[in-house]
Parts: structure tokens; C-alpha cells; sequence
């Protein structure tokens, strides 16, 4: 961008407003001194006064305004831009065929090739060994007394003994003996085996799970079952996850005491669900392309609509509104992956065409919106230069008044800022306090705001 365009916005475009609001302050002292000879009225020093700083305050909005949508309109393109280092066709997304067998994620860059035959064997589960069930309120036989040995994964072992009668000599309840249970085993927290009690159409049971999965989680439990009958036998046996992968014709088993494991060096994650086979792959999601070019129609349309509105401030805005309207592409082109203009000019989208194009024909596809010559690089382009572009040339018609006769006398307006010489270089004006001298130079600002207060 050149030095002195609206992207250096705190330099030029406050130099181009100190020159608007001196040519103002030439023309108000011009008028102070005819209102002693000709008895002006005071009401006219005030509308000079007051339209000075209207037209300081509208030049800066707008250009204030316009900068801020250029800047939008390159960021949007930038995510569009296939040469862009975050766009948003690098942006893959992993993927599975079937994801009642298994569902993926990516968790860092991903490539855009992978394509993974999953192959689901088995799924990794923890230990798990369950009582016979008995009615909840129904007594315990006498004698039933529990008095197990739980040895846990880690070596880590458990007395447990529950007897089958209360303190008054009473029989328990199925419910009383499993509830007594459950205290004590889970009591043993470092035994790796949780304890809890199934009720299921009001008959309970004593259930024992690992706390991990993995045939190397398992547990052992020894002893008299008296209530528990059946609690020493595994009703579902500790196994791991074992699967297999295939990529690029080559075969691999592996296998996971967790069924979370990764995929394609690591860069995916896969939770298993069941049994089965699914493919796993990576790729764009669509939604974000139509969703960045979008982003993108929105901002070029902004920015033609604000052209639109301040044609009249000067060549530069013209010149701009002009080269906007010329296109980011061939309206064939566009029009075949489902965008389109108004008779504003505007961009129109049809989602489901993009996204039709963007299925049957992905390459060219996003040739057309991120290639090379494609239309995000043609808006950044654009934006790029309308940026670069002077602020003087930009609203040139503004700040020099546009040299309209006096209605009255004929002669050349007080507000012309060609009077003097000032406007036959946009470096003329700063010029003269830098010859001045660097102590000079640095007063630069300070007169600005001396000819707001002026004003």
C-alpha cells in the first residue's frame, strides 16, 4: 500500500482535514473583513463557522468509514484466498461414514488425503460380575452370611463380611445385604472395583464393575457368596478394543484398553461405539465455504453501497465505484455456481448451487472463488489499491470545494483550496511547516486542532 494512502489513515487523511479547515479559516477571515466594510450581518459568520465543521466532521466520518470496510472486505477475502495461510479450503474436517460404529475428530492440522478403513473387532469393557437377584423385601436364609476376598488389578485385596441377620438377631432383607455390601467394599477405594446395587422390576442384585476397562483391569473374587450367589463368576469378561486400520493398501491390528483412540498419526481422534467397519476421511465442510463467501458478498455489497452514496466527494470514490462494478469474475462463471448480481449490482447467492458445484466439481469450484484470478483474490486486489489510493485524490472534490463562483461577485469561493497554491501537491502544505525546521514539524498536529478551535 502507498505511504500516503487511507490505510495510513492518522497521517494523510489529518493533514488533507488541517488543509479543509484552513481553506474554512481563509474563508471566514475573508468574510470577518468584508463584514467591516459592508456592515455583514453576524448570523453569516456563524453558518460559515458551523459549515466548516460539518464539513470536517463528514469528510472524517466517511473516510473513517470506508477504511474500516476495506479492511472487512480483505479479511473476508482472506478466507477465501487458497493462498492465504487460514482459508477456508485448508480448513479440513475428519469425518466417518458410519458413525454408529465410530465418530471422529480432528484435534490439529489435519491433511486432505486421508482416507482410513476402519475395522471395528471388538470393544474395550471393564470387568463386570453380578449376584443372583432376589425380591427386594424378601429374607435372607439363615446362615447366608457374605464373607468374600475381592483382589483388585493392582494386587490390592479386600476383606468383605456382611451377615444376614441385623443386631436384634432379625433376618435381612435381600435389599439390607446388598446395601451393606456396597458400603463396605466401596469403602476399599483402592481396590479398582466399584460396587452397586441393580434394580430392576423390584428384584435386586449385587453388581461388582472395574473401574477401568482392559483385560488388564480385571478382578478376582473368592470366598463364601452366602446372599451372593453367583457375585465370584464374570458376567462380562475385562477385554480390550481390537481393530484394524487401512491406508493406502496397508493393513495394521491394534488394540486399546480404552475404546478412545487415535488415528492417522494422531491427528484424529475416534471414540467406538460397536462392531463394524467405517470409513474415515477428511475434507472441507461446506457450510463454512458458503458461509465465508457470504461473508464476502456481504462486504463487497457494503462497500458498493457506501461508493454509491459518496460518489460526489471526489474522483477517487468514483474511480473506486467504477472498478467495484467491473466484477470479481465473469458473470457466467459466477452465475454457474449459484451467484449472481441485481439490478443494484449487488451479489446474490443460491446456497444450494454452491453447494451442488462445490460436490460435483470441487476443483474447479474452488478455482473459481480461491484460485489464482479467482474472486477472492480479485476483491482483495481491489480493496488493496482503493487503500493505497491517496486520501486527496479520494475525496478531492470535498476538500477543494469544488471551485464554485461566488453567486454574487464572480469571483473564484474563499474555500477553494487551489487559492495560494495550496492544493498543486497533497505534500505542499505539510511541506511548509517542514521547512520550518524538526521543532517546527512537530507543531503540525498542534495547528490542526488550533484551526478546529478557530472554527
Amino acid at each position: 500500500m502507498a505511504i500516503n494512502g487511507i490505510s495510513a489513515y492518522n497521517y494523510q487523511t489529518e493533514m488533507a482535514l488541517n488543509r479543509l479547515r484552513w481553506s474554512n479559516y481563509q474563508k471566514t477571515a475573508s468574510s470577518t473583513y468584508t463584514d467591516k466594510t459592508t456592515s455583514s450581518s453576524s448570523a453569516d459568520k456563524t453558518t460559515n463557522s458551523s459549515s466548516t465543521s460539518t464539513s470536517y466532521s463528514s469528510v472524517s466520518s466517511f473516510l473513517t468509514s470506508y477504511q474500516k470496510e476495506l479492511l472487512n472486505l480483505e479479511s473476508a477475502a482472506s478466507r477465501l484466498n487458497a493462498n492465504s495461510s487460514k482459508n477456508v479450503f485448508t480448513d479440513y474436517e475428519a469425518a466417518s461414514t458410519d458413525e454408529s460404529v465410530a465418530t471422529v475428530k480432528g484435534n490439529w492440522r489435519l491433511n486432505g488425503d486421508t482416507d482410513i478403513s476402519l475395522n471395528v473387532l471388538s470393544l474395550a469393557q471393564a470387568q463386570k460380575n453380578v449376584s443372583d437377584s432376589h425380591y427386594s423385601q424378601e429374607k435372607v436364609e439363615a446362615g447366608a452370611d457374605m464373607n468374600l476376598k475381592i483382589t483388585g488389578a493392582s494386587g490390592q485385596s479386600a476383606d468383605i463380611f456382611v451377615s444376614s441377620t441385623n443386631e436384634d438377631g432379625s433376618a435381612k432383607t435381600y435389599n439390607q445385604m446388598y446395601q451393606d455390601a456396597v458400603k463396605a467394599i466401596n469403602a476399599n477405594s483402592d481396590l479398582g472395583v466399584r460396587a452397586t446395587v441393580s434394580n430392576e422390576e423390584g428384584k435386586v442384585s449385587l453388581v461388582l464393575t472395574a473401574k477401568n476397562m482392559g483385560k488388564d483391569a480385571g478382578f478376582t473374587v473368592e470366598g463364601e457368596e452366602g446372599a451372593a450367589a453367583g457375585i465370584k463368576s464374570a458376567a462380562l469378561n475385562a477385554q480390550d478394543a481390537v481393530y484394524t486400520v487401512t491406508e493406502h493398501g496397508n493393513t495394521q491390528t491394534f488394540s486399546s484398553s480404552s475404546n478412545k483412540v487415535t488415528l492417522d498419526y494422531g491427528r484424529i481422534d475416534a471414540q467406538l461405539h460397536s462392531t463394524g467397519e467405517t470409513t474415515v476421511f477428511t475434507g472441507v465442510d461446506e457450510d463454512k465455504v458458503v458461509s465465508a463467501v457470504k461473508d464476502l458478498m456481504n462486504s463487497y455489497n457494503s462497500v458498493t453501497s457506501m461508493l454509491s452514496a459518496n460518489s460526489g466527494r471526489g474522483t477517487g470514490v468514483a474511480n473506486h465505484l467504477e472498478s467495484f462494478k467491473r466484477g470479481m469474475a465473469d458473470e457466467k462463471t459466477l452465475a454457474a455456481i449459484g451467484i449472481t448480481f441485481d439490478k443494484s449490482g449487488n451479489m446474490k447467492l443460491d446456497e444450494d448451487k454452491l453447494k451442488e458445484s462445490l460436490r460435483t466439481d470441487y476443483e474447479w469450484t474452488k478455482n473459481i472463488i480461491g484460485g489464482q484470478y479467482g474472486m477472492a483474490e480479485k476483491a482483495a486486489a481491489k480493496a488493496d489499491k482503493a487503500l493505497s489510493d491517496s486520501v486527496q485524490s479520494i475525496v478531492d472534490k470535498e476538500l477543494s470545494g469544488t471551485d464554485k463562483s461566488d453567486s454574487t461577485s464572480g469571483s473564484s469561493s474563499g474555500n477553494s483550496l487551489s487559492a495560494g497554491g495550496i492544493n498543486s501537491s497533497s505534500f505542499q502544505y505539510f511541506s511548509a511547516f517542514a521547512r520550518g525546521g524538526a521543532f517546527n514539524l512537530s507543531n503540525y498536529y498542534a495547528v490542526g486542532m488550533l484551526f478546529n478551535t478557530l472554527a
